[in-house]
């Protein structure tokens, strides 16, 4: 599936609108569409079918879908005035006007010329033109209005379990911070007043939407924080080493994709071993990716790594819905270790 942008999202939010054929990947689609249409067409033609036949009709098929797509385009802030099912029904019957007006225009300048239908078949020549946009976009418009709503129940549906998630982590790391901010008052007041201070701004990242985007720099800053409660608590059995200086820092990505992966990271690989370990967050460049990996040690025998599903599936969705196939989450573990391995597609920060 293909990503998704912030306008995109913001429009799926609002409701379910006919997306933008201003884009050129969708453009590509009208036409293809069209060539398609034009070829079955032929096919049901019993007479006058040749390769003449199909350059003249093509051409012209492929002139009145890029001109009535563009028209749709054109009038986009209009529609977007509009409900979501005004937006589809004013989309529909502007392709609607716009064919019967090319074709009107195309029929008179055909026949002044020699080459169009003539004035016997001048009718039928406009009815045909308007009843083939009418019936193949009203097609088309129904398969992007499937595709659209089935994007948007993906998008509340990640947003669900995201607000799911920061449901179960929210108790159980706030009461065993609050724990560590009152062992600390009395013994390290100023240690304290920095934990109460990390816990806010853990608190606010968490409150961001799921599908907006931040930059690296802030996210890498959230997990530091992150870890650095938990390294409260649990002393000199948690030790972290970061190498993410190659990180290009004014990158975009998902809030809450690192804090995840390290709460798994100290959950399941440092909390249940007596002696803890350490976690390793490595960060690079690649070609025109981002790629960060998360290692930390395997409890022992006894402890069983039930909880990393949920985390890791919910950011593979969001992912998928985000930044399309250009983005993965993919993890393996062997004898000793757990890996975590996260790619993303460089994309620029706007708000630096």
């Amino acid at each position: 599936m293909e990503g998704m942008n912030n306008d995109e999202i913001t429009t799926l939010q609002r409701g379910v609108y006919p997306p933008s054929f201003c884009r050129w990947r969708l453009l590509l689609a009208v036409m293809a569409v069209t060539q398609v249409s034009v070829l079955l067409m032929g096919v049901g033609t019993l007479q006058g079918f040749s390769l003449v036949w199909l350059g003249v009709i093509s051409l012209y098929a492929q002139i009145l879908a890029l001109v009535t797509a563009m028209s749709v385009c054109i009038s986009r802030a209009w529609l977007g005035r509009l409900s979501a099912r005004g937006a589809w029904l004013g989309s529909w019957l502007v392709a609607i006007v716009v064919a019967l007006a090319f074709s009107y225009s195309a029929g008179i300048i055909g026949t002044v010329l020699g080459a169009g239908p003539g004035r016997q078949d001048f009718g039928m020549f406009v009815l045909q033109s308007v009843l083939a946009v009418a019936l193949v976009s009203l097609a088309l418009f129904r398969y992007l209005f499937v595709r659209v709503q089935w994007r948007a129940q993906l998008l509340a549906q990640s947003e669900a379990r995201v607000q799911a998630l920061q449901a179960r982590i929210r108790p159980h790391f706030l009461f065993n911070s609050l724990n560590t901010i009152a062992s600390l008052i009395p013994e390290d007041p100023v240690n304290a007043e920095r934990a109460i201070e990390d816990l806010a701004d853990l608190f606010r990242g968490s409150m961001r939407r799921a599908d907006s985007l931040i930059s690296l720099s802030e996210e890498l800053k959230l997990a530091e924080k992150y870890l650095q409660m938990e390294q409260r608590r649990l002393g000199e059995r948690l030790r972290v080493e970061w190498q993410v200086s190659e990180l290009p820092k004014g990158a975009s990505v998902l809030p809450l994709t690192l804090q995840p992966l390290l709460e798994n990271a100290v959950a399941h690989g440092i909390q249940p071993r007596v002696d803890g370990g350490e976690i390793y967050v490595y960060g690079r460049s690649e070609k025109d990716n981002i790629v960060i990996t998360i290692c930390n040690p395997l409890a022992p025998d006894k402890y069983h790594n039930e909880g990393h599903g949920m985390a890791l599936a919910n950011i593979r969705e969001r992912l998928e819905l985000a930044f399309g196939p250009t983005s993965s989450l993919i993890t393996h573990q062997n004898d000793e270790q757990f890996f975590a391995v996260l790619s993303l597609p460089y994309v620029e920060n706007t708000d630096n």
